[in-house]
């Protein structure tokens, strides 16, 4: 019996190894920086040949610093995006300072590290401290470049560069700061290289400035001394510089006249106060707007922001989003998220400040990131309060009195462990309260104006009070990972007009209502990890859907059935995640969904013949095969010739892939072992001329190649700056068709005069053995 159990112990940790090998994915994704840069080249050549000098093999840390707005994240991107193929690892860690206030978000960096070197993207730390020794761990081995944006203390990165003596040799950290003075703490026990970020000179600082206040380099005649007096107080700082010409574009000779003796009213030094500026020039409405946003809404999806603007505010607010952007007050990012400077958000912030400076129940926003004020605990309230954010750096038991704060918006709590909570204010646009303590929301709540309800991890349960509760404003609920949840109740009565629903990995999620299937708004709806889950809506009649995630429902039988007889309903899908487990047929009415742009399908037997039809998918961009029989695909460059990526997971019988469609960017195959040697030596060659590499480049010399397996990924990447890919062959052995070879772990060549001239060595490392290294 104990040998038993020491059998199924091995196996389930060997399971676990696996699994966390099996989620790798490789990294390869270029950082997005500007598009119009001024005054940089010099700065990043600089830091880069005398500061970081990648040939070196002594671990070395860069510190990047100067003054708010002068640089120093864009240079380090750029340096980033330079360099990083240079090393085993690279991870660029943003916004350290503002994640590093609560456990949650230094558990959140160190896993993000781990992520982005080794590619785990599953692995969970816990704890801080199991945190550290993990990701020191795992990393000592390689040779990593590491950026740590904007830092503001010590303490946030003590428990990264307090082990950096056990990173391997050459590796190379880079850190952005304000703050002169932590650099220098940090020399006390490791090496550190300086490096100033100077302000624009005023040639570069008029060409910047020109280009925000004109469109373009030059200006005319007319505001020549207008032109040189901004540059002169602007002082170079090209967030300032940004600012301002953006504040100026389009406007008349007198309104810059005016704009000038504005800012000459205000002292040069205070950055704050000429930041101030472009927020005072926006009306009453855009700058509460700003303001939430800063405080509250930053990192979240631009549609919903609007969305809970506008029950506030009762009219449509993409204007106001528009003009904020146009000052370059926020910016949106690739993804369409919210995001601005952190300069700028302090600015916000001090705004809010000020309001109140000694008495904090006079202020609007409540910012609390060390301690709850009184205000909170004592049942008192304040009607001038709009929104609290209650985020501490660690748990904390208490007990919040919120009932009377009446025109309270936005509440925002980390770290909360209360036993009992009375009440919440009714008129609540946004509960974002992630480990909500308590099975189910005060008896008193009526969330009549809701818009966003946000509970992740939390021991909330679908109870009969909320049944009761209805949240018509409702648009967004992401209940994921709340392991309290059976059953999803009749949201057609609850929540009517919801378009977000998110129940991934609620593991003990049995039964949805058949209501859901009929939600009108309903446009993600995402089930992915529900494992205990069996019942769902027999019909789904969703017109507005346009993402549904089915995948590792591993209880659900009747799930395919339902969305496959649904087709003729789903026609606004774009993205699918479905299992063909015990499926035998795909129908051919899938070839209606004429949107799809992404299709992940999971246990097929065989490519299904319903999309081996003329003009099926016509949008299609990635589509992906997990844990399937297929053989081999169809001529996928004719039937979907809008590819970009195509993926295989552990389909073990895949034996062929035939040539790939022209746009193909990545191609991902992983656990895939009957692809024979010819298939694979024809795939490289095809890849070759797909992407006009040369034919020493490609696998062009027949049997000398059956030693290689193409198995991970090929990646390139089509940049303004040139081209880049990637080539993953696994084993343990250096095939003969490498045009470079030495014993090793290094190989250094001569480059091609296309290739960056920044790293002329290539290391490949494997830790268990001292084979020869190697290079295309």
């Amino acid at each position: 019996m104990v040998a038993w159990l020491m059998i199924c112990c091995q196996f389930e940790f060997i399971e676990e190894i696996f699994k966390e090998i099996s989620s790798a994915q490789l990294n390869h994704m270029k950082l997005s920086v500007a598009k119009y840069l001024v005054g940089i080249d010099t700065c990043v050549n600089d830091v880069i040949n005398w500061c970081l000098d990648i040939k070196s093999n002594d671990v070395r840390i860069v510190g990047i610093f100067g003054l708010p707005g002068v640089g120093k994240t864009t240079i380090a991107k750029v340096i980033f995006n330079k360099i990083h193929y240079c090393f085993d690892g690279s991870s660029f860690l943003d916004n350290v300072s503002e994640k590093s206030r609560t456990n949650d978000g230094v558990i959140q960096l160190q896993e993000t590290l781990c992520y982005e070197i080794l590619g785990y993207q599953n692995l969970k730390v816990g704890s801080i401290s199991k945190g550290i020794n993990v990701t020191i761990e795992r990393l000592h081995r390689k040779r990593i470049l590491i950026v740590l944006d904007n830092v503001e203390e010590l303490n946030e990165i003590e428990f990264f560069l307090e082990n950096c003596d056990r990173f391997t040799s050459g590796s190379r950290i880079i850190i952005t700061t304000r703050d002169k003075h932590l650099l220098d703490t940090l020399t006390k026990n490791n090496h550190v290289m300086y490096y100033k970020v100077k302000e624009l000179n005023k040639h570069e600082a008029h060409k910047l400035f020109c280009h925000e206040a004109f469109g373009r380099n030059n200006f005319e005649e007319d505001y020549s001394e207008l032109v040189n007096q901004f540059i002169d107080y602007a002082k170079g700082l090209p967030l300032v510089l940004k600012i301002i010409g953006a504040d100026l574009y389009g406007s008349t000779k007198h309104e810059w006249e005016s704009a000038l003796d504005k800012y000459k009213r205000i002292p040069k030094g205070n950055i704050q106060k000429i930041l101030k500026i472009s927020y005072d020039g926006l009306d009453q409405t855009q700058q509460g707007i700003f303001l939430d946003i800063a405080c509250f809404l930053k990192g979240f999806y631009k549609d919903k922001v609007v969305d809970i603007l506008r029950s506030i505010n009762n009219h449509d607010l993409y204007y106001d989003i528009k003009r904020l952007i146009d000052k370059c007050l926020i910016i949106v990012t690739e993804d369409n998220k919210l995001s601005m400077h952190d300069l700028i958000q302090q600015m916000g912030w001090e705004i809010v400040r000020q309001e109140s400076p000694e008495v904090i129940e006079k202020r609007s926003r409540l910012l609390c990131y060390e301690d709850a004020p009184e205000i909170l605990i004592e049942h008192t309230g304040s009607n001038e309060i709009r929104g609290i954010t209650v985020c501490l750096p660690k748990p904390k038991n208490m007990k919040l009195n919120l009932g009377k704060m009446r025109n309270l918006k936005y509440l925002k709590v980390r770290n909360v462990i209360c036993e009992d909570l009375g009440s919440l204010p009714n008129g609540l646009r946004l509960l974002d309260w992630n480990e909500f303590p308590l099975s189910s929301l005060p008896s008193a709540f009526e969330p009549k104006n809701l818009v966003v309800l946000n509970m992740r991890h939390s021991l909330i349960k679908l109870d009969e009070h909320f049944e009761r509760c209805r949240f018509g404003t409702l648009i967004y609920m992401d209940l994921s990972y709340c392991k309290n949840i059976t059953k999803v109740p009749d949201l057609s009565l609850i929540s009517p007009n919801i378009k977000e629903l998110d129940f991934e990995a609620c593991i003990n999620l049995v039964e949805v209502h058949q209501s859901v299937g009929l939600l009108e708004e309903l446009i993600s709806w995402d089930l992915s990890g529900c494992q205990n889950l069996r019942i769902i809506p027999r019909n789904l009649k969703l017109k507005s859907l346009k993402k549904i995630y089915f995948d590792d429902c591993e209880s659900l039988e009747q799930g395919t059935e339902a969305l496959f007889s649904s087709i003729g309903y789903l026609i606004a899908l774009q993205t699918l995640f479905v299992s063909l487990k015990n499926v035998k047929e795909v129908p051919s009415s899938i070839s209606n969904l004429k949107n799809l742009s992404f299709l992940c399908m999971d246990y097929c037997d065989n490519f299904p013949k319903a999309m081996d039809t003329p003009d099926c998918f016509p949008k299609l961009e990635t589509l992906g095969f997990r844990y399937s029989n297929i053989t081999t695909l169809p001529e996928i460059n004719i039937r979907f010739p809008k590819l970009k990526i195509l993926y295989f997971h552990h389909c073990w019988n895949l034996r062929e892939i035939p040539m790939p469609p022209p746009h193909l960017e990545i191609l991902y195959i992983e656990g895939c072992g009957s692809l024979d040697s010819q298939s694979r030596r024809r795939l490289l060659s095809q890849l070759g001329e797909t992407f006009g590499l040369p034919q020493n480049m490609v696998c062009s010399r027949g049997s000398s190649h059956q030693d290689s397996v193409l198995e991970k990924s090929w990646a390139p990447d089509l940049a303004d700056d040139g081209f880049q890919f990637d080539l993953v062959l696994p084993g343990t052995k250096i095939s003969k068709w490498f045009n470079h070879q030495s014993v090793g772990s290094s190989v250094s060549f001569s480059i091609f005069l296309w290739l960056s001239p920044l790293c002329h060595e290539q290391k490949i490392h494997d830790p268990g053995c001292d084979q020869p290294s190697s290079t295309l």
